[in-house]
């Protein structure tokens, strides 16, 4: 037994009472991707949706969703890093190249971190425009409580604060944080192929 969808390929088979389950035709165009780029854009999904409910169901004003979403960022990269880098491994029928690693590790996460920085850009803009006005303004209110910060040392400190919301800002984060993580899976699953040619 054969089951189709139009424009794709067969979805179940039967023989001898076993199904195979085949993937459509778009789910193997989007797999012609990189492993890591793969779920370097889910990642990012997965991010988008979480900061969004987490905004929603918090409060788009308070700093526990900042806290939770840098949370879920760390989460998201050392788990992406690491499925990525075992994938890699196992296509390569169990060996891997410590550079190769790397390579898929960093990867994963400037795919993640573009996707990030796109939706921090929609989040601060569309979703949530004056989120940023009131932070910098609750930041205003804390420095002039202090009473320390005062003149172009206030205007600095604040123009310092609302930098911390843009969109570029969230890509340097997750790629440090991905470079350690992307090393350490690079050891852990590092294995050279004893028939690989070798320049040395």
């Amino acid at each position: 037994m054969i089951l189709k969808s139009a424009g794709s390929a067969p979805l179940l088979r039967g023989a001898g009472g076993v199904l195979v389950i085949e993937v459509n035709y778009s789910i193997l165009h989007f797999m012609r991707f990189p492993i890591s780029v793969a779920l370097g854009l889910l990642a990012g999904l997965i991010l988008s949706i979480g900061w969004y409910a987490m905004g929603k169901s918090i409060g788009f004003y308070s700093v526990q969703v900042f806290i939770n979403v840098y949370i879920l960022k760390l989460c998201l990269i050392i788990a992406g890093v690491f499925i990525s880098v075992y994938l890699v491994k196992r296509r390569n029928n169990g060996f891997l190249e410590f550079k190769t690693a790397l390579q898929t590790g960093m990867l994963y996460c400037l795919v993640f971190a573009v996707i990030a920085a796109i939706f921090n850009y929609i989040y601060y803009t569309y979703i949530t425009p004056d989120t940023i006005d009131y932070f910098v303004a609750e930041a205003k209110k804390y420095a002039e409580g202090m009473g320390n910060i005062k003149g172009d040392d206030l205007t600095k400190f604040l123009d310092a604060e609302r930098s911390r919301f843009g969109s570029f800002a969230a890509i340097p984060p997750i790629l440090f944080w991905g470079l350690i993580v992307s090393l350490i899976a690079g050891l852990i699953f590092q294995k050279k192929d004893p028939h690989a040619f070798s320049a040395n």
